[in-house]
């Protein structure tokens, strides 16, 4: 059986992650009917802030033990940031990616306790914050890439 963590801080973050998820995926199918190539040089951008935000959730899956990666995990495994000069997946492709991660994510997270998510890691000396903090920053994060692509689109 499942648990399922019911802390007011963790479903709120929730609800957030979950809006994301729709969001996102709304935002890259309004992309592919937009003519990309219009923006020039610019038009690798946002495949690039799409994927990226794609390979966090799997990056984050993956500290949580989950053993998946997505097709494009070369592209972003290194953090590179846009390269002009190399080819990236299909925005669809990325949306299944967004769509099977998400889920598997979002099952993950509601699994963790309280000690998981709200206590300091002394075993890892580069982690400033909770899990918690990590997860909102990222969640933070995705309100921004939805915005900026939603201003890159109009």
């Amino acid at each position: 059986m499942i648990k399922t963590n019911t802390d007011v801080r963790l479903s709120t973050l929730i609800h957030k992650y979950d809006l994301h998820t729709i969001l996102l995926s709304k935002v890259i199918n309004r992309i592919e009917t937009v003519d990309l190539s219009l923006l020039g040089n610019d038009a690798k951008k946002i495949p690039w802030l799409v994927n990226s935000q794609v390979q966090l959730r799997f990056e984050v899956a993956n500290l949580l033990g989950v053993d998946e990666v997505q097709n494009a995990d070369i592209l972003f495994r290194f953090d590179k940031g846009i390269q002009f000069n190399m080819g990236y997946l299909s925005l669809d492709s990325f949306n299944l990616e967004w769509g099977k991660i998400s889920s598997i994510l979002r099952t993950e997270i509601l699994e963790l306790d309280n000690e998981d998510l709200f206590t300091y890691s002394e075993d890892d000396p580069e982690m400033k914050g909770t899990f918690f903090d990590l997860l909102s920053g990222i969640i933070e994060r995705e309100a921004s890439i939805i915005s900026v692509l939603t201003i890159l689109l109009v």
